[in-house]
Formats: structure tokens, C-alpha cells, sequence
């Protein structure tokens, strides 16, 4: 859905109209001021134009509604890349995937300071850790999952993967990862590093979650409009489709599927924000949250509270706006972060 919306943006970008900053901002402030974060905060990662090098973080403080911008340059005196894909938190430190500048960035998850950076990539998309010394990362081009050592911060062997793949997770020992190029979902054995099984499911798989149940959600989008999006629901114990719920029009663009902290809600963007029981029989056509116009983009559910955070790209050139919409779906706040935000990381 990214890459379609990638296309998009630069004839949006054409022909941009500005909106109002919305909410308390901290857009102007002192750039000698010391901002920290601490465990009720959320960063939110701004994508930036590709080729730009705008890609930035947000800081936002829930318990004063207040934002502030790009904060790593702020704090470092240099801007953190081109495009910041994705983030994830280990203790103190926050791994940011930063995609066209084929790198990951390294903070202090409390300062925004940069701490180390890890080279090597070409086109990293997500980052997953598997243990204290070992992490994935995903890629769009590199036909391999890169195995990273945590400890010397490289690239330490990779996994040989036949295109593009995207999100994924670890459960029970065991590695699941979105493969978007051949609609599979791929089995990796992170004791061996290597290639176990792969299961052939929807086009396009580009988002993935554990239910309550130990079974697996995926979201495929369905590609460029040639197949009707699916959202799957798959047994890792017998490595088999239990649920295929299709989506009724090819022009869907299913993506960005989370899960409550629960274990018992999934959430998606399409067009609207759509909820759905895990328990449910087919799939949920009214929105739970209606989109009025924003183009929804990024998708997250704080897992401390289930507040729930959508951006809107906007223009895909100007900054985007961020709404915090409450469990049962009333708006709870809104304000401007950086261009195309995208992702969001809630600092614990």
C-alpha cells in the first residue's frame, strides 16, 4: 500500500494545500531546550519526502498533549535520514529503520541522542530483535532478511529471501515474515538462521499479528488491484489457513493490521479505521472510525491504555496530522508531527 501511496504522493505533492497546525504544538521551540522522554510518551516516526532526507521524530507527551519536532536533529545537529521507516524499542535504545539511506539509526530512547548506527543495508524496512544479541531486518530489495549482531552493531549473515519482504514477528520460537513479492508467508528457524517452510497465502501479505489464541492475523493487500485483498487467519502449530476473509471490492487496500492489547480486536486502515472480534465470522464493513476526508496512513494501539494513534499524510508534502482516539473511539486529541508520519513507538 506504502509504494502505491509513494507514486501517489508526488502528484499530490504537485498540487499541495496547506492545513492549519492542529493542538498544542512545540514546533518553535528553543532548539537549546532539553527534551526527554519517559514511559508514558510516544515517538512518532515522520517518513519524510523520499529522496529528501526530511525523515524525522516526533515527541509526543499524552499526559500534557504537547509535541514536539523533530527532536533528533535537535538533538544532534543532524537529520536522522531518508526514509525513517520503522522503530523499535530494546531497554534504552530505539532501532529506527531508515529505508533510502540504507541504515539504522541508534538513540538513547529517552534522550534522542544518537548512539551508533549500522551500515550495510539497502533497503531495510523492519526490524525485529530475537534475542539479547541478535536481531532481523527486513528489505525491499536485497532478496534477504539481514541477520544484524547486536552486539557490534553489523550485519553479521543474512537469509536468502526471493524479493521484497516486509513485517514480521516472533512466536514461540519461531519467525513469520510477510514475503509482499511471492505472496508467501515465510517460516524461519532463528536457532539455524535458516528457511524452514513458506505457505502460500493473499497477494501482497504486508501486516501481521498473535491473537489471544496463538494464532496468526495477516493482512494482504491484494496488490495493484489484480486479486481482492485478504485478511488470513493462520495456525503456526499445523502450518495451515484456518479463516480466509476476502475483501468485497478489488479497489481495497487493506493494510496496517494491529491487534488490542487484549489480544481479542484487530484493527486496520482501509480508507476508514475498521475493528473486527477475532471471534467474528466475516469481515467488519462499517468503519469504526470514519476517515472525514484525512487520508489515514500509519496505525498503532497503545498497549499500556489502548488509546488509539492514525495519522494522515495529508499532501504526502507538508506535515502530516496525528489524531489519539480513545478505546470506544472518541477523539481525544489531535495535532501536526513531521512529514508523513508513519510509524509510532511507545516508549516504555
Amino acid at each position: 500500500m506504502r509504494k502505491l501511496l509513494l507514486i501517489t504522493s508526488i502528484f499530490l505533492a504537485l498540487f499541495s494545500c496547506s492545513k492549519d497546525e492542529l493542538g498544542p504544538q512545540c514546533i518553535s521551540c528553543d532548539e537549546n531546550e532539553v527534551v526527554t522522554a519517559i514511559n508514558t510518551d510516544v515517538l512518532i516516526i515522520n517518513e519524510g519526502n523520499f529522496g529528501s532526507g526530511s525523515g524525522s521524530i516526533s515527541l509526543y507527551k499524552s499526559l500534557t498533549k504537547t509535541v514536539t519536532n523533530d527532536v533528533f536533529n535537535t538533538k544532534n545537529g543532524f537529520p536522522i535520514g531518508n526514509v525513517a521507516q520503522s522503530a523499535y524499542q530494546i531497554d534504552n535504545k530505539g532501532y529506527i529503520t531508515i529505508n533510502n539511506s540504507s541504515k539504522i539509526e541508534i538513540i538513547d530512547i529517552n534522550t534522542f541522542a544518537s548512539i551508533g548506527t549500522i551500515n550495510g543495508f539497502n533497503s531495510p524496512r523492519y526490524f525485529l530483535p530475537i534475542n539479547n544479541s541478535k536481531a532481523y531486518v527486513t528489505d525491499l530489495y536485497s532478496n534477504s532478511i539481514q541477520i544484524v549482531n547486536l552486539s557490534t552493531n553489523s550485519i553479521s549473515g543474512s537469509i536468502a529471501a526471493n524479493g521484497w519482504t516486509e513485517e514480521l514477528i516472533l512466536h514461540e520460537d519461531t519467525v513469520y515474515v510477510c514475503d509482499m513479492t511471492n505472496d508467501n508467508l515465510l517460516i524461519i528457524d532463528p536457532v539455524t538462521n535458516s528457511l524452514i517452510d513458506s505457505v502460500k497465502i493473499g497477494e501482497s501479505p504486508n501486516s501481521l499479528v498473535v491473537d489471544q489464541n496463538n494464532k496468526i492475523w495477516i493482512m494482504c493487500s491484494g496488490g495493484f488491484g489484480s486479486t481482492s485483498p485478504q485478511l488470513i487467519k493462520f495456525n503456526p502449530l499445523t502450518r495451515s489457513i484456518e479463516s480466509t476473509f476476502t475483501f468485497p471490492n478489488l479497489s481495497d487496500s487493506p493494510g496496517n493490521l494491529k491487534i488490542n492489547a487484549a489480544k481479542n480486536q484487530l484493527y486496520f486502515i482501509n480508507q476508514n479505521i475498521i475493528k473486527m472480534s477475532i471471534d467474528a465470522n466475516a469481515l467488519n464493513s462499517s468503519p469504526f472510525i470514519t476517515n472525514n476526508g484525512n487520508i489515514f496512513y500509519g496505525l498503532d494501539i497503545n498497549p499500556i491504555n489502548e488509546d488509539i494513534y492514525i495519522s494522515d499524510a495529508i499532501d504526502y508534502n507538508q506535515n502530516g496530522a496525528i489524531f489519539r482516539y480513545s478505546s470506544e473511539g472518541t477523539l481525544l486529541d489531535q495535532f501536526t508531527a513531521g512529514v508523513i508520519p508513519g510509524h509510532f513507538l511507545f516508549v516504555n
